[in-house]
């Protein structure tokens, strides 16, 4: 599997543009935190053999969401990180947004868990499908 791995600078670009069309404080970013928490996924994926597109998106919404690097919108930009890299893979999501927001909510919490997260995107592809194909 090829893995498509996400710069720091175009987790920033998101985090930007959030920021831009919806509130929230502006600041710097800490970017050797943001690049330690991506870190962690490129460990995940080498070391622990993590390879499902759904279980490494999950990783990047909780690993950007919980390491609060960003000025704000960590959660948000978690999210969208996650939703875009499930798109470079070929795993569209059009989905309820605010049920995602959520269940990150919930990751941020330790009310869910990556694993459950990962289902959680699996599950809501899955229905996207079945209603496509309905």
């Amino acid at each position: 599997m090829d893995v498509i791995q996400f710069p720091f600078e175009r987790v920033i670009e998101i985090n930007a543009f959030i920021l831009e069309h919806e509130p929230g404080m502006k600041g710097s970013v800490d970017v050797g935190k943001l690049q330690s928490a991506l870190g962690r996924i490129d460990n995940a994926i080498v070391y622990s053999s993590l390879n499902d597109v759904f279980e490494i998106a999950a990783k990047y919404a909780s690993c950007i969401a919980i390491a609060h690097a960003l000025p704000d919108a960590n959660k948000r930009t978690g999210l969208a990180v996650a939703l875009e890299y499930l798109s470079l893979n070929d795993y569209e999501l059009i989905c309820d947004n605010e049920l995602l927001a959520d269940a990150v909510r919930d990751l941020v919490l330790n009310e869910l868990d990556e694993q459950d997260f990962a289902d959680l995107l699996y599950a809501q592809y899955a229905e996207e499908q079945d209603i496509g194909n309905s």
